[in-house]
């Protein structure tokens, strides 16, 4: 029995097969996924997860690929993309329902129409919900974690569930769902009320501020995380890597914690400048730099 058979009678939109991840991920970097598919309902999506499960497949679910770096031989198995299923939002009163896979900065945006306050710190931060949920996302002293109500979930058994705030973990670039199997479905998050005029004035500041510190040219956002009371940044410019290249790869000269594609860079490229990086900070500055990217897939494919 074939599988790749099999998720043709599973899916009404046909996997993509041997599809380069370079157009999935913000950086434009990223080896072949062996079959991506796209679900469109819970049902779908739950017997995907089942087929993964009799055929002993590994998967892996792709948001919005802002914060992924691809390794050159692609990644194995099945890539879940939620972009059909998970893309719907709606506001009630203070509160608004989105979709795993509604763009962070359209949220923000839509609620600073209505006079909501609290996604204003999220305008400039791409990505999805559901990415921003599972590492926290935050700028300017603010996080998503501290909106949430709930959150739906389903686990790799394909099981539904709804879980509760008080359910829920949330600290710096961390939350309860990086210590789970589970998918993360959508949310949804508490508003409050504000003056649309201050709000737009705040986002329109913070937009501006983040523009001017950030690069231009496709990078995969902040590389590592921020060590307690430091500035990754900061660190990686004091011990002058910024502007290290490796091949088409490069330390941004505007942010030492992005590294870009300056053209046709490879994720080994990327790879060798975040080892480089790690080495000089921690032969400096005795810090041990933990990455933000997640980096998944092959070195290469036999």
């Amino acid at each position: 029995m074939n599988w790749r058979k099999e998720l043709l009678h599973i899916l009404r939109t046909p996997p993509l097969l041997e599809e380069p991840m370079s157009r999935h991920t913000s950086i434009g970097i990223g080896g072949p996924a062996e079959c991506l598919v796209f679900p469109e309902t819970r049902t779908e999506l739950r017997n995907v997860l089942i087929l993964v499960k009799q055929f002993k497949l590994p998967f892996f679910v792709l948001g919005s690929g802002t914060n992924l770096l691809v390794r050159d031989g692609g990644i194995k198995g099945v890539v879940l993309s939620l972009s059909s299923l998970c893309s719907n939002y709606d506001f009630v009163d203070r509160t608004v329902i989105a979709g795993a896979a509604v763009s962070l900065p359209v949220l923000a945006r839509k609620s600073l129409e209505r006079g909501l306050r609290g996604l204003e710190f999220a305008v400039g931060i791409p990505g999805s919900l559901g990415g921003a949920l599972y590492m926290n996302a935050g700028a300017y002293g603010s996080s998503i974690g501290k909106l949430v109500q709930e959150v739906e979930i389903m686990d790799y058994e394909g099981n539904l569930s709804l879980r509760p705030r008080k359910e829920l973990e949330f600290s710096y670039r961390r939350s309860t769902f990086q210590e789970e199997k589970v998918i993360i479905l959508g949310g949804v998050l508490q508003l409050t009320p504000g003056d649309r005029a201050e709000l737009k004035s705040l986002v329109q500041k913070n937009h501006r501020e983040r523009r001017s510190r950030q690069p231009s040219l496709p990078s995969a956002g902040s590389v590592f995380r921020n060590p307690t009371g430091l500035a990754a940044g900061k660190l990686i410019d004091e011990v002058g890597a910024k502007g290290l290249t490796a091949g088409g790869a490069m330390v941004s000269p505007e942010h030492a914690n992005f590294i870009v594609n300056a053209g046709d860079a490879t994720a080994s490229e990327v790879l060798d400048l975040i080892e480089l990086i790690r080495k000089k900070v921690r032969s400096e500055r005795k810090i041990d730099l933990e990455l933000e990217i997640k980096i998944v897939g092959e070195n290469s494919r036999e």
